[in-house]
């Protein structure tokens, strides 16, 4: 079972990835089978050369457009203003449509995207979101989430809007309201690759303490015990990349193709 990812306007460059061995991947193929090129966002492309003020522009021209569409969600153009409609993006994307949905995708995609740069970090990676309602995860898919990442891993993108206990863990995210708390438990097509080095991939115990530790700050917001697999702790995996590529030259090819295309499956 294999997924060619065609970047680039007119898919100049493709990725190839094979799904692993198990039910969960085999499922997930067979979806992706039946998806429509229908995406989200084909330009979520983070750390391919593009600097804090390249992301910053973006922002700004998607502000400006936010209040041409809707003067009442932005008071200003300042942080607070920003960080508060960056907040309520659960509660707005609820009711918006058309480009107005559109455009506060993208500005909750910009925002991610310079939090990334501004914290210097330099991993690159990939990601698309289909036009997909998901259905409920395989109980067996609980126990396949790792917190691990690996250069040419396709992972499942997060389906939900909110977090999930790693991300809050990663941002030190303890005053999050327990709305917005949403544990990874549906399937939606997509993908997540990443290209950047390898993370928590040999000795994962001084990590899992410390997320055990930020858990116990917020475990009156989560909705499932420690250990329970429905925590979904990380990432679900579902592929992986063969190229005949060095790693040099994959991450040049993906920055100078900056455009998710299409996919295809064999």
């Amino acid at each position: 079972m294999l997924i060619d990812i065609h970047l680039g306007n007119n898919a100049e460059f493709t990725l190839t990835f094979r799904f692993h061995d198990n039910p969960v991947a085999a499922k997930f193929y067979q979806r992706m089978k039946l998806q429509k090129n229908e995406i989200i966002n084909r330009q979520q492309f983070y750390n391919f050369g593009e600097t804090i003020e390249d992301v910053s522009i973006r922002l700004s021209n998607i502000v400006n457009r936010i209040k041409e569409l809707s003067p009442d969600l932005l008071q200003s153009d300042s942080v607070y203003e920003l960080n508060k409609l960056h907040i309520n993006f659960p509660k707005h994307q609820q009711s918006a449509s058309g480009e107005l949905l559109d455009v506060l995708r993208d500005f909750n995609y910009t925002i991610h995207h310079l939090e990334n740069k501004q914290s210097k970090s330099n991993d690159p990676a990939f990601l698309f979101a289909c036009e997909d309602p998901g259905e409920p995860l395989m109980d067996s898919a609980y126990e396949l989430f790792t917190i691990s990442k690996k250069f040419g891993e396709m992972y499942m993108p997060y389906p939900h809007v909110g977090k999930h206990l790693f991300e809050m863990f990663l941002d030190y995210d303890v005053a999050i309201p327990a709305s917005q708390i949403v544990c990874t438990n549906k399937m939606c097509n997509g993908g997540y690759v990443w290209l950047g080095k390898d993370r928590y991939v040999d000795s994962n115990i001084k990590i899992m303490r410390q997320i055990y530790n930020f858990y116990k700050l917020v475990k009156h917001k989560m909705p499932y015990s420690w250990g329970d697999p429905k925590l979904a702790l990380g990432y679900l995996p579902l592929a992986s990349l063969e190229s005949t590529l060095s790693q040099e030259q994959i991450i040049f090819n993906v920055s100078k193709y900056k455009f998710l295309h299409s996919w295809s499956l064999r």
